[in-house]
């Protein structure tokens, strides 16, 4: 037998070795549980898990309601090529947020239980009911999108399309309350929280970034779909998304710099300590880098100059998640924090998953209309 070569390129064989060891480190933390296979402790309870996985995760999948909330609500149909992937990305974003808290929660098979008995006055509780109203409609809006072409989904199909627009209505309500409400968590604690990231504004800058995000996330997304699968969204649509994403970012900025200076902690940008090197690492990547680009006629208007805008960006919002959720926490608790080996190789598992969902998908869902290849 001849094997497939395909099956061996050198990006694929780095995916195989990430789930071989994502797999061992899975039976590690359900055999032996988080005390062996973690650096979590009662000082720091939320790790690498919490920060990546639920605050990043979700934000990532914000395109689904950015997108769909522009082609639909807004009417600006030229975006509409791009809907497919950003559904999809959200989808996958929000399944396996639910499959991530397994892992972080130490008594994983109650996790049903706060949609039962929860605090009803909880943060916590509004995120769990969010995150599982929107999967159900993220999953029926991938529905209405990519299986019309088959022949036993054409007609639960055509009775979602012509609701279609109130699960994007009902899907941006409820992104808006759980996006803000990821903020809102960490409001409870201005103790623990570093100045240059504690805001009474926390919501606002979670809810706007957020949407910043989602016009970002296509941006990588098309790119990686070019490289790998030939298949693209349009130069000047991405473009646009590029531009769209630095005005949030410059709104945000000007707010969060406004909230330093009336609450007089301007000076901590300054401290030249770890924490203000990473503030300035992370508003270098999230902001400086894109607006060079966009500034940038020429850049502006290349494949590598709208990805590396959006591919910044997209780092610079993780900076941003892990900053405000561990880097911002460790200076309170002094637990010199840091994950192990078996918190990253799994949540690298879920990315690699997430990949070959995506080029599956692009194969036999149709994800980029014809006229966008």
């Amino acid at each position: 037998m001849k094997l497939d070569k395909s099956y061996f390129s050198f990006w694929k064989v780095v995916g195989y070795i990430i789930l071989f060891f994502g797999a061992i480190a899975t039976f590690q933390r359900f055999y032996y549980g988080l005390g062996y296979t973690t650096n979590m402790s009662d000082k720091f309870p939320w790790g690498f898990w919490v920060g990546f996985d639920i605050f990043v995760g979700i934000g990532l999948a914000a395109g689904g309601f950015t997108i769909t909330a522009i082609v639909y609500i807004f009417n600006l149909k030229k975006y509409r090529p791009i809907v497919k992937p950003v559904i999809l990305t959200a989808l996958m974003g929000y399944a396996f947020e639910g499959v991530a808290l397994m892992f972080d929660l130490g008594k994983y098979f109650n996790i049903w239980r706060p949609l039962v008995h929860g605090n009803y006055r909880s943060p916590m509780f509004v995120l769990a009911v969010c995150v599982v109203l929107y999967t159900g409609v993220l999953a029926m809006e991938f529905s209405a999108v990519s299986l019309k072409k088959f022949e036993w989904f054409k007609k639960p199909v055509s009775i979602i399309r012509s609701i279609f627009i109130l699960f994007v209505v009902l899907g941006v309500i409820i992104s808006i309350v759980h996006q803000s409400t990821l903020g809102l968590v960490y409001t409870i604690v201005p103790e623990k929280l570093h100045p240059l990231w504690y805001s009474r504004l926390l919501p606002f800058y979670f809810f706007l970034t957020s949407i910043g995000v989602g016009l970002a996330m296509p941006i990588v997304e098309s790119y990686l779909s070019w490289r790998a699968l030939n298949h693209e969204a349009k130069l000047p649509i991405l473009a646009n998304l590029a531009r769209g994403m630095v005005v949030i970012q410059l709104t945000y900025f000007v707010a969060y710099i406004e909230d330093l200076i009336i609450h007089g902690k301007i000076h901590y940008i300054f401290k030249g300590d770890f924490y203000s090197f990473m503030w300035w690492l992370e508003n270098i990547v999230w902001l400086i880098l894109p607006l060079i680009v966009v500034m940038n006629k020429k850049w502006i208007t290349t494949r590598v100059g709208v990805f590396f805008a959006g591919f910044s960006y997209v780092l610079g919002f993780i900076l941003n998640r892990f900053n405000v959720a561990l880097t911002a926490f460790d200076w309170s608790a002094k637990a010199n924090y840091m994950p192990t080996w078996q918190e990253v190789i799994v949540s690298a598992s879920f990315i690699v998953i997430m990949f070959y969902i995506f080029g599956y998908c692009v194969k036999h869902f149709d994800l980029f209309d014809e006229e966008a290849h």
